[in-house]
């Protein structure tokens, strides 16, 4: 099975997949001599790419469920999203809701949102182009594309006209008769769908790829490292760094460049440097970034950090709505304070809600992946089981969120495990507190 990869994690995953018997093409050059293997142009059946963030990656392809299998197995801490036959397909619009900035439109069981300035009256088919976890929805685009090989055409929807394409298309990029003659058939059998009163609005019309979504848990960087360290020169904490973005990178490629001249002060150098320089100080606010397995990312109110060091990060945040405390089952009131303390490497974090006058309300461990911390945001994978303090005492609550999101795939074995043995461990710290 030929893949190909770009991105931050492409070394360490090249790696791995080269070392299970998976055949590398399309690679840049530097990739190529990293790896010791010949260079191959030849189409790859999967394809491997950052997640926005540097969260993890995205696998698609027809094989793509096996490839995030293999990765799992490997490195473990990864919870997956498969989304099957999905990715590039194309679909008669159903528009549900006209939105800021474009619609809300029905794909068989899913929504997905179009970005788009165009009349809805114009909106006739849409075709998937990735997956927006902030929003939870697939992402679409009205300029469909099909192609086979080096043939390649548009659907403009603009009346333009080729006598080998049917109205409404125009070609990209022309290939061998063989490819051109594929591609302005499945034009007009997209078309002749769109047209047709007897296929239903919301309906593929043309299946796409399987995609697979790995988001990497905190643990998994350091394993990536490792496996890149067997190719080049790395640093400690090289994929974290990258994760967090481009200034970050920066930093890992200038480190990476000097650590052969100081290479006995480095780590130590480059611990403090982490601690100064990418975790946030006393006073300055960050989002809270809580990863769902199940594809959704939930942005918390942005944190004030009222306590940092190498080992504990602790924020506070203000309550600005009414409500039911998650899990505590007792009334939110605007005013209440939560005080959230991350520990480095710990599987839980622990807040506490208090009134404004400052009487307790209780307490809430939130089992998760440890934190990613750095200036702009705190980020974890919620593993859904969590522990509650109340007046009653202490108890384990959402269990079988825990058990069905292992059941159906979304948390590896090692993931759960983890869980269950973090559970345990905040019911005795919050028992003890």
């Amino acid at each position: 099975m030929r893949f190909t990869v770009t991105g931050i994690y492409s070394s360490a995953v090249s790696k791995i997949l080269v070392d299970k018997g998976y055949e590398a093409t399309q690679l840049s050059q530097t990739l190529v001599q990293r790896l010791g293997i010949q260079a191959i142009e030849d189409a790859p059946d999967v394809y491997i790419r950052d997640l926005s963030r540097g969260q993890g990656v995205a696998i698609i392809g027809e094989n793509a469920r096996k490839v995030g299998e293999d990765l799992c197995a490997e490195l473990e801490e990864i919870a997956t999203l498969h989304i099957p036959k999905v990715y590039g397909a194309v679909y008669k619009a159903r528009i549900t809701e006209k939105v800021r900035r474009g619609y809300l439109i029905e794909l068989d069981d899913r929504l997905g949102f179009l970005r788009s300035r165009r009349p809805e009256y114009e909106v006739s088919a849409v075709q998937v182009t990735g997956y927006s976890r902030s929003m939870s929805k697939l992402l679409l685009t009205d300029a469909v594309r099909i192609r086979k090989g080096g043939a390649e055409a548009i659907r403009t929807g603009r009346g333009s006209y080729d006598q080998h394409l049917p109205k409404g298309w125009r070609w990209r990029r022309s290939g061998d008769d063989l490819e051109n003659t594929e591609v302005a058939e499945q034009a007009s059998d997209i078309e002749e769908s769109v047209q047709s009163p007897e296929v239903p609005d919301g309906r593929a019309i043309l299946q796409g790829r399987d995609y697979v979504e790995l988001v990497f848990g905190a643990g998994v960087k350091p394993r990536l490292d490792e496996w890149r360290r067997k190719l080049t020169p790395t640093m400690n904490y090289h994929h974290y760094l990258k994760s967090l973005g481009a200034s970050y990178s920066a930093f890992v490629d200038f480190g990476e460049r000097v650590q052969p001249l100081i290479s006995d002060k480095f780590d130590a150098i480059l611990s403090e440097s982490i601690v100064k320089g990418v975790y946030p100080r006393h006073g300055e606010k960050v989002r809270i970034t809580h990863i769902k397995p199940d594809g959704v990312d939930i942005q918390r109110w942005p944190a004030t950090v009222v306590h940092s060091d190498e080992a504990t990060v602790i924020v506070k945040r203000n309550i600005r709505s009414s409500g039911l405390y998650d899990g505590l089952d007792v009334d939110r009131f605007p005013g209440d304070q939560a005080v959230t303390e991350f520990r480095v490497g710990e599987w839980f974090s622990i807040t506490t809600y208090t009134r404004r006058d400052g009487s307790d309300v209780g307490s809430y461990a939130n089992i998760s992946t440890p934190p990613e911390i750095c200036k702009d945001f705190i980020r974890y994978i919620d593993l859904y089981v969590d522990v509650v303090r109340t007046p009653e005492g202490v108890e384990t609550v959402d269990v079988e969120q825990l058990e069905d999101a292992y059941a159906k795939g979304l948390i590896t074995q090692s993931l759960h495990d983890k869980a269950v043995e973090a559970a345990k461990k905040a019911e005795a710290a919050l028992s003890s507190s």
